[in-house]
């Protein structure tokens, strides 16, 4: 049974605290209880979806609004068999953030989440940072700081850990669950492609990113983190599983919260600049995460473009929406369990689908909460300024 909508209003400034505001924006948050939908496209939505009848001959939505999204993620719930879940869609376009509440469920902003393969955004904020102070480079070979890693894979750039294209396999048997062991098993590992010549969602990516990080400052993953960003950004509950309590690799089991990830997407809405008013990424280091990093290559054999239907790769996102040059204009960094975290740079908004498909995994998991976040992203380009 849908239950029926009721709202709440809140208010917050560019602090994060909930209190008075200036200026002109817009946030929508929606919880509701029940669900269903289909696979998402590299723009907003694509045939086979359910969509069909809200798109246009020129590909964009323009019927869209939020109550279409609210009826569309009740159908997304109800087909998983879902209890509930959380829309939240936050418009930042003149400093001020207004929230609205619609239903009634468990799942609220300060419920923990799996951060899984969304781990890969926090862990590029960090490198990034270290990148604009001077402490490493995007384009030169890991080798030289890990000096563990020789032959093929020394030669692999931070670029390319960050893009998915280093050419490192999906996954390796790690002797013991530790780091160090993982390193040994990663170093005689053998690479499905050259660096640069393939594009492969792993895990392993992120790893040798954290290491690199630890290495080049003689600093462990979580001060980092702590330091780099969550701290400047405002994130108080996100954290990082002991590797020796799960599968050894660093910065990539952990958790976090809808208000917690939020916090983080605004740094990627604001041109790297937090709700905190700390800068915590340059401008440039912004661009590069919403580059096409895969442009030369064919991405349609990977597992995860055939589940969001995005068929391009920026640094730590997947580039859901296009502006007509390299930029994107939306980006993304969904995990396997249905949690789909969006940024619209184009209209300064972020927005998050809270959902938990671990109870009961689906195969299209993914592919639903893609479609509910790019049809939001439709719906706020169809909203007033």
């Amino acid at each position: 049974m849908t239950p029926t909508p009721t709202a709440t209003r809140r208010r917050r400034g560019r602090g994060g605290a909930w209190g008075t505001v200036s200026g002109l924006a817009v946030v929508v948050a929606l919880l509701l209880g029940a669900c269903g939908v289909g696979r998402a496209g590299p723009s907003e939505a694509s045939p086979g979806d359910g969509t069909d009848e809200l798109q246009t001959t020129d590909g964009t939505f323009p019927s869209v609004t939020f109550q279409v999204v609210s009826d569309r993620f009740q159908a997304r719930l109800a087909e998983a068999g879902l209890a509930d879940g959380l829309l939240i869609v936050e418009s930042n376009r003149d400093g001020k953030l207004e929230s609205q509440t619609f239903g009634k469920g468990a799942t609220t902003g300060s419920t923990t989440v799996p951060l899984a393969e969304t781990s890969m955004l926090p862990t590029t904020v960090v490198l990034l940072s270290l990148v604009d102070d001077g402490t490493l480079s995007l384009d030169e070979p890991i080798g030289s700081t890990l000096r563990w890693l020789d032959g093929p894979a020394g030669a692999v750039t931070l670029r390319q850990l960050l893009s998915h294209t280093s050419g490192l396999p999906a996954s390796v048997e790690c002797a013991e669950p530790t780091p160090a062991a993982c390193d040994a098993a990663i170093a005689a590992a053998l690479l499905v492609e050259a660096p640069g010549e393939g594009f492969h969602v792993t895990d392993l990516d992120a790893h040798v990113a954290a290491r690199l990080a630890e290495t080049a400052t003689g600093r462990p993953w979580s001060e980092l983190f702590a330091e780099r960003v969550a701290g400047p950004s405002g994130m108080t509950v996100t954290t990082y599983a002991d590797p020796s309590t799960t599968r050894g690799l660093v910065a990539v089991d952990g958790t976090t919260t809808a208000d917690d990830l939020g916090r983080l997407l605004a740094v990627i809405r604001d041109g790297g600049v937090a709700d905190t008013g700390a800068r915590v990424l340059s401008e440039e280091s912004v661009r590069q995460i919403l580059l096409d990093q895969t442009v030369r290559l064919d991405t349609h054999t990977e597992a995860w473009v055939a589940e969001t239907g995005v068929p391009t790769y920026g640094l730590g996102v997947w580039r859901d929406r296009l502006r007509g040059d390299d930029v994107a204009s939306v980006v993304s960094a969904p995990n396997r369990y249905g949690l789909y975290p969006f940024v619209d740079v184009g209209r300064s908004a972020w927005g998050i689908v809270v959902v938990d498909d671990r109870v009961a995994p689906r195969a299209d998991a993914v592919s639903s909460s893609a479609v509910i976040a790019q049809l939001s992203a439709a719906a706020l380009r169809n909203s007033p300024d």
